[in-house]
């Protein structure tokens, strides 16, 4: 799928995640490194021209909830009434694993902590975004444990 153009889809209602998440998936096309996506949508569920890649590292540690917390508190003071789009995108296999698992939640908290809405986060691996029930990953610890099964997934 090409990239979409801002201004062909700059009019797009995005209210639901059937309607976000086809938009977001031609815009990030697939997940090739490490990083996390942050997208604003208007009050009318729109996309706005704003696209923040931020590179992290393989495992998250308590400072990145309230780095990013503090990152997105910034933005709402220049856009404070849009909506945060959170995307987590890594390479490798599309099975989740713990860690996409502490990553979700880590920036959960931190979109949480920061008090603007938002929507996701979403994963974003080989070239598909995905939700992901919170469910699936709020019981799961910020930080690595010696029983994770993924220890050496090279991810």
């Amino acid at each position: 799928m090409t990239i979409p153009r801002y201004d062909d889809i700059r009019d797009l209602s995005l209210r639901t995640d059937a309607e976000l998440i086809p938009q977001l998936t031609a815009a990030l096309e697939g997940g090739y490194r490490r990083q996390v996506w942050v997208m604003l949508l208007d009050d009318e569920s729109r996309l706005l021209p704003v696209v923040l890649p931020t590179d992290v590292p393989v495992e998250p540690t308590w400072d990145d909830v309230t780095g990013f917390a503090e990152f997105l508190a910034c933005l709402s003071m220049d856009f404070h009434s849009a909506t945060l789009v959170v995307t987590y995108e890594r390479p490798g296999p599309v099975d989740r694993t713990a860690r996409d698992r502490r990553w979700l939640r880590v920036l959960r908290e931190a979109c949480v902590e920061s008090g603007m809405p938002f929507r996701g986060p979403y994963l974003l691996t080989g070239s598909q975004v995905r939700q992901v029930a919170p469910d699936d990953y709020l019981t799961t610890p910020l930080l690595e444990t010696d029983d994770d099964e993924d220890l050496d997934d090279g991810l």
